[in-house]
């Protein structure tokens, strides 16, 4: 199984936060056949809420340190934002929101063919479209 985490579900499961049991065996599972994806975007929004205050990361560390050591302990892999998923992002069937991470999210879940794990109430409102698939945080 692979598996796509936005960053509120990467925060939330490296924080250790109490999680429906489908994403954290989801999330396992896919640690388990290194085939946990993290979009590159992700570690924008991250450290965009850490230099606005709005997220303290572990032991007062630098959004590049706490990054790189996440996915290095945690196994999980970079998606890169490719010329293809900055296309797809905006090609991604209507009706579906306008922010651009999220989109950049999405199209990647779609390249993949992989579920988005999110607390993201927009996100999870599109698998009932029939457009991606998502496992509720």
């Amino acid at each position: 199984m692979q598996i796509v985490l936005d960053a509120c579900a990467l925060i939330a499961f490296v924080d250790g936060e109490p999680m429906q049991p489908a994403a954290t065996r989801a999330i396992q599972v896919a640690q388990s056949r290194a085939t946990a994806w993290v979009p590159s975007v992700a570690a924008t929004e991250v450290a965009r809420k850490a230099a606005a205050g709005r997220l303290r990361l572990s032991n007062g560390m630098s959004a590049r340190l706490w990054f790189a050591g996440v996915m290095a302990r945690q196994g999980f892999q970079e998606f890169p934002t490719s010329i293809e998923v900055a296309i797809s992002a905006y090609e991604l069937p209507e009706p579906f929101h306008k922010d651009p991470a999220d989109r950049l999210i999405v199209a990647s879940a779609r390249l993949l063919n992989a579920p988005v794990v999110t607390v993201d109430r927009r996100i999870l409102g599109y698998p009932r479209l029939g457009h991606v698939a998502a496992i509720a945080c």
